[in-house]
């Protein structure tokens, strides 16, 4: 801004005028581009042999005081990332008003004066580096030479002739008359290419003096975009070289005289939408390298947002990979779509791209046999990482991605969701293709979205993962859990055709919602307790192989097989494996000679699920969710035949007392029914097999409460808690005992109340699994004698009445019923309490009566 002060003689006044200098237009890299060259125009029109013509244009409008630096000193001539400063180095700066976009500008040299003539309306300044100018003659090499345009920043030169000069603005275009940019040559017919000017460049297909662009279109002009004319000059087969200067001073287009085609055009015609970034057009030929084939002509970036769609590339697919080993390409997401005309992105050649978020395929009525992505070619391979894939169609119209080869990788950090008219295909014969996914797999269309026929789908994820369907059964070739943590769930009913691999993370199963079914030839691979790895609910095995069922529950896995079978090809079983206590869960726990007892820990589920097929059933033990294998002679395995527990024989139990199996005696079991459930037995007093607490108790121990207890074994016993109770409902924690985790010997227990309340108080003794799970054992009364005659109080427990009260042992104690009649009598046979049996007792009211030949005292209680 400039301002002006002009003082009045009349009234001593100050006027301040300010005069407003219009600012200069910044140029980016692509604003600019070469038409014509003619590095040799001595003998036409008088000018000396070393004279020089080009002509180029500026692809927006600018404005007055507009600069723009031109040189032909090479890039890295002789230095890294410096310039050579022995050739020509001039300013440009616009005085003749504004600028057209698309207007050619032409300028002529003197190749031996350096006198340099420009079209009407600009300036020429020789003398812009500092602190020495250089002054050499601008003067394109024959043969072969590099200009360079540019904007902004300082020239400086330290040492003429040294070739270090160092410039801090912004290239805005490069032009090659040769074909090869070549650094550190140190002559001065020969340059690097200055850093992002890839794309905002031209090199014609051989060297020339004489070289001039001609649109695919001449003698017309067709009106391009900014970006779309920086791809076409960028075409090396748009160049025409010419023989002499005057067969270019007199061949169209000639643009230092306005003459461009069959129209005496003024300006390159053009349109002025604002280039998107990431937009394909396909507009050179196929190659995702190719920066003529973006909409801004530049190749995408990380945080670029790729679009590939028959909107804007009306021609060419895209292909990453056109000549082998490329280099890694990247975007932000990927979306593709296909409208009437299909698109595709084929990755081979070992090609990879990285796609930070999701790729996005989506066809609303393009007809062809693929419209999508895919990877690998033939026998080329590729590669892809993305955060997630969704596909969807249009009815008939499929939107897809395919990757059939074993070579391929595909690594997908997050969701794969097909929608109605999506496809996933990753079928290849024997072998298909592989994904890795860290996310969820949800297949809402049908079935035959996905061709999975020899393909291996990995759930790797450390976070929960599930496979969902709106209600089918999704089919997998080859399926692998390896997870670092978390589950699995199946919201819908899957088939694994192949192998099940299990190597980390459990499948967290359901019935049928969440049913996992193998197939008649599929085979398990893996599955174990350390990771855990295992089917966590029920599975179902087709067909009339041997098969083990790599099922468990909580941590552990707890494996049952089926073999010697006699069964068709379309016939199932279904196991699962419970670690609860079967005689609450199936049945009462009456077991037939011979057996003694059956486990109270675990039972399994193995039964028929299609057909009749017939099997011998084999069962597993590990410890400590076993609780107590230490006879294995006498185990046996036990079926639930809908009343009672039938003893199935021990057809051979190997392994040790931590860890085995146990077939049932017989070839084959006929009769699975009703439900079909096994589980551990013995037919002796060994092999303890349910858990228990083998009793707890309180009484008084001076002026503390004794509390004595024992287990006769324990798994995954975190700690005990003493709670005591002043009514019988409420209670608080008193002190707390650390288990032993894991035993299958008898274990007791020693701690004491110090300060206890004083009269009547109520004890339990609280168990906690590792887990959090906790169970509570009946609650057990303690008065000190001489309480203060708080009287006689009636405690209803499950199976028992306690009456709690101060007389001594040999008292009476009696039930009446509200008529007065005697319903049960007993004695005091322990000081401080007594018990009445429930079995004695209907429901209904009654009072409990307690009396020596001193007193008596009643309570009302209710059953």
């Amino acid at each position: 801004m400039l301002r002006t002060v002009l003082r009045s003689a009349l009234v001593g006044s100050l006027f301040i005028y300010e005069l407003t200098c219009p600012a200069q237009t910044t140029l980016v890299p692509g604003d600019v581009a070469v038409l014509g060259i003619n590095a040799s125009n001595g003998g036409c029109g008088g000018w000396p042999v070393s004279s020089d013509e080009f002509t180029f244009i500026i692809l927006k409008d600018i404005v007055n005081a507009t600069t723009i630096d031109i040189t032909d000193n090479g890039y890295e001539r002789q230095f890294a990332n410096q310039w050579g400063d022995t050739e020509g180095l001039f300013r440009l700066t616009r005085v003749g008003g504004p600028l057209a976009k698309g207007t050619p500008v032409t300028v002529w040299v003197n190749g031996t004066t350096n006198a340099i003539t420009t079209s009407a309306g600009w300036t020429v300044n020789t003398a812009i580096a500092t602190p020495s100018p250089v002054t050499g003659p601008f003067n394109l090499n024959s043969m072969g030479d590099q200009i360079f345009f540019t904007q902004g920043g300082t020239w400086t030169n330290p040492n003429a002739t040294a070739q270090n000069m160092t410039f801090s603005g912004t290239v805005l275009y490069a032009f090659n008359t040769k074909t090869v940019w070549s650094s550190l040559a140190n002559t001065t017919g020969d340059s690097g290419l200055p850093p992002g000017s890839l794309c905002f460049s031209s090199a014609p297909l051989s060297a020339s003096d004489w070289v001039k662009f001609q649109p695919g279109e001449y003698p017309t002009f067709i009106t391009r975009t900014a970006r779309q004319w920086i791809a076409e000059l960028d075409n090396p087969t748009r160049w025409t070289n010419y023989l002499s200067c005057t067969a270019y001073n007199t061949t169209g287009p000639m643009y230092a005289s306005g003459s461009f085609g069959s129209l005496p055009y003024t300006v390159v015609p053009m349109t002025t939408p604002v280039p998107v970034p990431g937009r394909w057009t396909g507009y050179y030929d196929t190659d995702w390298y190719s920066c003529r084939n973006w909409d801004d002509v530049t190749v995408p970036g990380p945080a670029t947002n790729v679009t590939i769609s028959p909107l804007f590339a009306p021609a060419n697919n895209c292909v990453i990979g056109v000549s082998a080993s490329p280099p890694t390409a990247q975007c932000a997401n990927l979306t593709l779509t296909s409208a009437g005309v299909a698109r595709t992105l084929t990755i081979q050649n070992s090609g990879v791209l990285q796609v930070g978020g999701t790729v996005s395929v989506t066809n609303s009525g393009a007809v062809s046999a693929f419209n999508g992505v895919t990877l690998g070619n033939g026998a080329t391979d590729g590669n892809l990482t993305a955060n997630g894939i969704t596909l969807s169609g249009n009815g008939s119209f499929k939107g897809g991605f395919r990757s059939e080869q074993p070579g391929n990788t595909v690594a997908i950090g997050g969701n794969i969701t097909i929608n109605a008219g999506g496809y996933l295909d990753l079928q290849g014969g024997l072998t298909g293709g592989t994904v890795s996914l860290t996310g969820n797999y949800s297949n809402n269309d049908a079935a035959t979205a996905f061709d999975e026929v020899g393909s291996n789908m990995i759930f790797n994820g450390a976070g929960p993962q599930s496979i969902n369907t709106s209600g089918f059964q999704e089919e997998f070739a080859y399926l692998t859990l390896n997870k670092s943590s978390n589950d699995l769930t199946l919201n819908a009913p899957i088939l694994v055709k192949s192998t099940l691999t299990l190597t980390s993370g459990r499948m967290m199963t359901s019935n049928p919602t969440g049913l996992l079914s193998m197939g008649n030839i599929s085979t398990i691979f893996g599955a174990n307790d350390a990771a855990p790895s295992f089917v966590h609910g029920p599975m179902v095995k087709i067909g009339n192989t041997a098969f083990t069922f790599p099922i468990g529950k909580n941590l552990r896995l707890h494996p049952a097989s089926i073999t010697n079978l006699t069964a068709g090809g379309l016939d199932a079983f279904i196991g699962e494996y419970f670690e609860t206590d079967p005689n609450l869960a199936i049945g009462t726990p009456i077991e037939t000679p011979p057996l003694d007892h059956i486990s109270s820990c675990e039972y399994w589920q193995v039964d028929q699920y299609a057909g009749t097929p017939l099997g011998r059933v084999t069962l597993s033990w590990k410890q400590p969710a076993s609780c107590g294998v230490t006879n294995l002679a006498d185990l046996r395995v036990a079926h639930w035949d809908g009343t009672m527990w039938r003893d199935r024989g021990n057809g051979g139990a190997a392994g040790s007392f931590l860890i085995g199996t146990i077939p049932q005696a017989a070839a084959q079991e006929s009769a699975f029914a009703p439900g079909g459930y096994w589980t551990l037995a013995s037919i002796s007093v060994d092999n303890p097999l349910p858990i228990e607490l083998l009793w707890f108790d309180a009484r008084p121990d001076g002026s503390q409460v004794r509390l004595d207890w024992a287990t006769a074994s324990e798994r995954d016993n975190d700690y005990f808690t003493i709670e005591r109770s002043a009514n019988g409902q409420d209670f608080e924690e008193v002190t707390r005992v650390d288990g032993a985790g894991n035993s299958v010997s008898t274990l007791t227990y020693l701690d004491y109340d110090r300060w206890p309340l004083p009269g009547t108080s109520f004890y339990r003794l609280r168990q906690t699994d590792l887990d959090g799970a906790t169970s509570v054992s009946n609650m057990v009364p303690v008065t000190f004698s001489g309480h203060g005659g708080n009287g006689l109080v009636v405690l209803n427990d499950v199976d028992q009445v306690i009456g709690v009260h101060d007389f001594a042992v040999g008292g009476t104690v009696e039930v009446l019923d509200m008529t007065g009649r005697l319903v049960w009598k007993g004695r005091v046979e322990m000081e401080g309490r007594s018990y009445v049996p429930t079995s004695a007792l209907g429901t209904g009211a009654y009072v409990l009566r307690v009396s020596d030949a001193m007193r008596s005292e009643s309570a009302p209680f209710v059953r």
